[in-house]
């Protein structure tokens, strides 16, 4: 009987808080473990982060850039207004497999 493939998964990872330069090694450690899954989809949910610095949204360009390089498709969802100037600023809506808008 021939192997069938397994299907890859969605990774999911939900932020929460302020995220700042001190959170950005938590961050990183979540974001390497979701990687470690081989996802087909990587989902960063920042639907409860009150406070996106510079710092810690510099990850987000990394783990994009990691995602393409995987053929893993990346997604940044429920970013509030705020959130989104922010990557906006840093260029993130270049390296997204969708486009960076606001989620009601």
């Amino acid at each position: 009987m021939p192997l069938t493939p397994c299907p890859r998964l969605r990774a999911v990872v939900r932020l929460r808080g302020e995220l700042t330069s001190d959170k950005t090694p938590r961050v990183r450690r979540r974001l390497l473990r979701a990687f470690a899954r081989a996802p087909s989809v990587m989902e960063v949910d920042l639907g409860k982060v009150t406070c996106l610095a510079p710092e810690a949204s510099a990850l987000f360009l990394a783990a994009a850039a990691t995602a393409r390089r995987s053929g893993t498709r990346f997604f940044i969802t429920r970013a509030s207004p705020r959130s989104l100037r922010v990557l906006r600023k840093l260029g993130m809506q270049h390296l997204m497999d969708a486009p960076l808008l606001h989620d009601p």
